[in-house]
């Protein structure tokens, strides 16, 4: 725990200058919906609150910090070419040096200038907690998001994630969090959201199928509010996984997603590539690639 302490001192000395920037409610600039994800979750139209193990447990839910003994470390890219948007993501997680609690950090940075410039930052620290043997796993984030639209400061706002997942059965996942706990004058663009996912399936089987339910809670009517994406990824001879998605937000939003990957078999290192394509007023084409390194 220690060492995983240190890690997370050491990048925030690093990162913290550069927490300076994103866009108005209504621009067109990756949103925090879209991109606030791992590179795998990007390929799998983000439903990963009951399977982000890894790195992507820092984004998605950070109970799932305890899914598996091992650190991991990651960068990636994304790239959107409609708006000239571009964001940069990296995360570090632990779970090996305390087998009683796991921490993890991730940073991600996005610029886009489709007439103006937007930028945004976020940087999370995330615990998790397991309980009963892995059985159940409780979380918590906390982050600072600052938003910059065209020189003019939009959001400066520290907030908390809180999860849990429950393992009934060893390739059974359910899940449950809690998005943006405290928002401050910023409901409006960082909502508070509440999803419930679920992930069936295991690595020896090759094949995990994921779905999440998510609603906003600042809103006057929840149930209008509602997003629901499926995700499904097969594993070819357990080094290529291969991802699809569909997520929906609104009526004129839908989201469609593939990915693919390359795991080496010594289990060192990986590389992702995904792809998003949003249909809505100003369809995006959204690009992600990324390398992570696990032991």
């Amino acid at each position: 725990m220690r060492s995983t302490l240190w890690i997370v001192f050491f990048l925030a000395v690093i990162l913290l200058p550069g927490i300076c920037q994103a866009g108005p409610e209504d621009s067109e600039t990756l949103t925090s919906r879209q991109i606030l994800t791992s590179t795998r979750g990007f390929g799998l139209a983000n439903a990963m609150s009951a399977s982000g193990s890894g790195t992507a447990a820092v984004w998605h839910n950070p109970a799932a910090i305890t899914s598996a003994m091992m650190y991991s470390v990651d960068a990636s890219y994304f790239y959107d070419h409609n708006i000239g948007g571009h964001g940069f993501e990296t995360n570090v997680v632990d779970m090996k040096s305390n087998k009683y609690v796991g921490a993890g950090m991730g940073f991600l940075y996005q610029y886009a200038n489709p007439g103006a410039s937007q930028h945004t930052a976020h940087l999370r620290l995330g615990l998790g907690v397991p309980l009963a043997d892995n059985l159940i796993s409780l979380g918590v984030t906390g982050m600072y998001t600052y938003l910059k639209y065209d020189d003019q400061k939009m959001v400066s706002q520290f907030s908390m994630d809180a999860g849990i997942i429950v393992r009934p059965l060893s390739w059974l996942s359910l899940a449950f969090t809690a998005q943006n706990l405290i928002t401050g004058d910023n409901a409006n663009r960082m909502p508070r959201l509440i999803t419930a996912g679920i992930s069936a399936g295991s690595l020896d089987l090759g094949l995990n199928v994921m779905f999440d339910a998510s609603f906003n809670v600042s809103a006057s009517d929840i149930a209008k509010t509602g997003a629901y994406a499926l995700g499904v990824e097969y594993v070819l001879k357990k080094l290529v996984p291969v991802r699809i998605g569909y997520r929906y937000e609104t009526d004129t939003h839908h989201v469609l997603a593939a990915g693919l990957g390359y795991r080496h078999q010594e289990g060192l290192f990986g590389l992702d590539l995904s792809y998003q394509h949003h249909f809505q007023n100003v369809e995006n084409d959204i690009f992600s690639a990324s390398i992570n390194f696990y032991f």
